[in-house]
C-alpha cells in the first residue's frame, strides 16, 4: 500500500513539473538576447548568497553586494560563476561580458573586497578572479595590491581540515595571474609589477610572478632572466625559466607496494571556510 501511494505522489509531482516547463516554454520572448539575459539573471537568483561555515553559523552577504554600484551584477556572476548544466559555461560567458560593458566596475568589485570578511575565503578568491578576467588596465593598481600583500598565518592550526594560510596565496596568485594576462597584451606597468612582486616573502608568489614576467612578450628575455638570477638566492634559479616542465621527466619517489590506510576516526563534520 505504502509503495502504490509512493508511485502516485512521485507520478502527480512529474505531472506538474513538465505542466511547468511546457508553460516557461510557451512564455519564451522572441528577442534571443533578452532571452538569454532573462535566463541568466533568472539562473543566478536560484542560487543563494550565503555561506554556511557549520550548521549554527550562516553569513548572509547580501548587504555588502547592495552596498556597491553594480553590485546586483557582480553578485549574479559570482553565482553563475558556481553553477552547473549544459549551458553553465556559456551563461558565465555572457555574464562576464556584461560586466565587461559597466563603467568602473573594477573599482566596485574592489570596494566589495575590502568590504567582505577575512574568513570568506572562497568569495574573496572569486572576486579577484573575476578582477583578473576582467583583464582591465583599471585593476591594476589593485591587482597589485592584494598580489604584494604578506601572507598571515594559519588562523587555525589545531583544525587539519582546512589551511587558510594556503586559502591567502591562492588569492595572490590569483592576483598575479591578473597582473600576467594584463602583461601578456604589452602592459609595461603589468609587466614592472609581476618584476616587483618576485621578491614576495612567499616562494609560490616569486613563482608565479617570475613566470608571468618570462612570458611577457616586453623586453629580451635572456637579459630578463639574468636580472632575475642577480635578483633571486642560488637555491632558487631552478625555476627562472620559460620552459615547461615534462612530467614524464621528472624523477618520482619510489612507490611502496602496499599502502596502510588509516580511517578518520573522528565524527566531527568537516567545516567549509
Amino acid at each position: 500500500m505504502k509503495n502504490t501511494i509512493k508511485t502516485l505522489v512521485a507520478l502527480c509531482a512529474l505531472a506538474m513539473v513538465l505542466s511547468i516547463v511546457q508553460s516557461c516554454e510557451n512564455d519564451v520572448p522572441e528577442n534571443s538576447e533578452e532571452t538569454n539575459a532573462i535566463e541568466v539573471t533568472t539562473k543566478a537568483t536560484e542560487y543563494s548568497s550565503e555561506l554556511s561555515f557549520d550548521e549554527s553559523s550562516v553569513l548572509s552577504l547580501d548587504g555588502f553586494f547592495a552596498s556597491v554600484p553594480n553590485g546586483k551584477l557582480i553578485q549574479e556572476h559570482l553565482q553563475l560563476a558556481v553553477g552547473s548544466g549544459k549551458d553553465a559555461e556559456e551563461r558565465y560567458l555572457w555574464s562576464l561580458h556584461r560586466l565587461r560593458d559597466q563603467k568602473n566596475l573594477a573599482e566596485s568589485i574592489a570596494m566589495l573586497y575590502q568590504k567582505i570578511p577575512d574568513q570568506n575565503y572562497l568569495y574573496r578568491t572569486m572576486l579577484i578572479e573575476t578582477l583578473k578576467e576582467l583583464r582591465t588596465e583599471e585593476a591594476l593598481e589593485f591587482l597589485y595590491e592584494i598580489a604584494s600583500l604578506n601572507i598571515p598565518r594559519d588562523t587555525a592550526p589545531e583544525n587539519p581540515e582546512i589551511d587558510t594560510r594556503l586559502d591567502e596565496i591562492i588569492i595572490r596568485i590569483t592576483a598575479v595571474e591578473g597582473l600576467g594576462i594584463l602583461a601578456k597584451n604589452k602592459n609595461e606597468v603589468a609587466e614592472k609589477m609581476l618584476f616587483r612582486l618576485t621578491t614576495h616573502e612567499d616562494l609560490t608568489v616569486r613563482q608565479m610572478a617570475t613566470r608571468n614576467y618570462l612570458q611577457s612578450p616586453l623586453g629580451n628575455v635572456e637579459e630578463k632572466m639574468e636580472m632575475l638570477y642577480e635578483r633571486l638566492p642560488k637555491n632558487e634559479h631552478w625555476y627562472i625559466t620559460t620552459k615547461a616542465t615534462d612530467i614524464r621527466k621528472v624523477e618520482h619517489p619510489d612507490m611502496p607496494e602496499e599502502f596502510e590506510i588509516k580511517l578518520n576516526e573522528t565524527k566531527e563534520t568537516p567545516k567549509i571556510r
